[in-house]
């Protein structure tokens, strides 16, 4: 039985496979427009020709007319006439370079572009190759090599930091702590979810415990929300230490997908010894559906972490999530959207095992 394709349905493959093996130029597009400051450019001054935009982009006139047409293709910009102007889709591009989504062009173009180059290198290996490939250093993980790379740290931090800016105001709405003290924030970052969770609750006390290059800049965003009362961060080797008792609350935000199952297992088992029974578990993840089908996003972190995080991590199921935190001692409480359907928060209660 013959299995080959009609010329119809060839063409219906190719062309659905085309915006895959294509997709390389579309990201370079934007990357250069971004770079370039196109986008900046036709924000203050929409309709410019291209001997205008050429000028003002400090380029020569044929690669001005390359990239206005990748440009055009790609839905970035419009033109009319002889005029360019910018589309829903790159407006906000023009804004803050720092936020989203802006911040996502530089740390796609500067950290994980080449290193995705190595992805089946990586699946082989099982480890992250394209970290060794791309990054120099001696640590494990792209969080540790950055340390020696300060102007890529910048660059992770502004991406992660919008990354945490956009769901934070939903979790600090969504996340009842109304019951907790005090809340110990594992692998919290420069203190973006802990300051919305403490303005959102003015009894709260939160513990911040991450990498000490990471901590100084926390507390230089305590310090200027004005929470250093309340809100403080300490340098700490989540792996090879103890989780601090004395919190009656702890939470896991965009911190347990870069790690393997086996890992999560201990942090997890640290939570459970450090918190008393009654006391609540949270863990704040990317989702991916129970079935293991979707959704895109989780796909490409799970590839992300693989090839150049930490080369053992992906985005898992709440369903494991529930299952691990049952093993430790917390018995599974609930599961809750949070950023539209991006996150998932899932919550425990730590049992009485005596």
């Amino acid at each position: 039985m013959s299995h080959a394709l009609g010329p119809r349905l060839e063409h219906q493959a190719e062309a659905a496979l085309r915006p895959l093996y294509k997709a390389h130029y579309r990201f370079q597009f934007l990357s250069a427009a971004f770079r370039a400051g196109l986008f900046t450019v036709l924000a203050s001054s929409p309709g410019l020709t291209r001997s205008e935009i050429a000028k003002r982009l400090e380029m020569e006139e044929q690669p001005t007319r390359i990239l206005l047409l990748g440009c055009t293709v790609a839905g970035l910009v419009a033109k009319d006439g002889e005029g360019y102007f910018n589309t829903a889709i790159s407006e906000p591009l023009a804004a803050d370079v720092t936020d989203l989504p802006g911040a996502f062009v530089p740390f796609e173009q500067q950290l994980t572009y080449r290193a995705m180059g190595w992805f089946y290198e990586a699946l082989k290996a099982n480890t992250n190759v394209g970290l060794d490939k791309e990054l120099p250093g001696e640590a494990s993980t792209m969080y540790g090599r950055l340390v020696d790379h300060p102007e890529l740290e910048t660059t992770f931090h502004h991406m992660m930091g919008g990354v945490s800016r956009s769901v934070a105001e939903d979790l600090a709405r969504k996340l009842d702590l109304s019951q907790t003290r005090h809340l110990l924030d594992v692998g919290g970052g420069t203190a973006v979810n802990a300051t919305a969770l403490a303005r959102r609750w003015p009894h709260l006390e939160i513990t911040i415990v991450d990498l000490p290059t990471v901590v100084e800049a926390a507390n230089a965003r305590i310090a200027e929300a004005g929470l250093g009362d309340r809100v403080r961060a300490v340098g700490l080797d989540v792996f090879n230490d103890e989780l601090p008792a004395g919190c009656d609350g702890v939470i896991f935000a965009h911190f347990l997908e870069i790690w393997s199952v086996d890992r999560n297992r201990m942090l997890l088992a640290k939570a459970a010894r450090a918190m008393k029974p009654g006391t609540k578990v949270f863990v704040l993840t990317p989702f991916q559906e129970d079935d293991e089908t979707g959704p895109e996003l989780a796909a490409y972190l799970s590839a992300y972490f693989q090839t150049l995080a930490s080369g053992e991590g992906m985005v898992y199921t709440a369903k494991e999530y529930e299952q691990w935190l049952a093993e430790v001692g917390f018995e599974p409480s609930g599961r809750f959207y949070v950023g539209g359907l991006s996150d998932v928060l899932i919550s425990g209660v730590r049992q009485d095992v005596s």
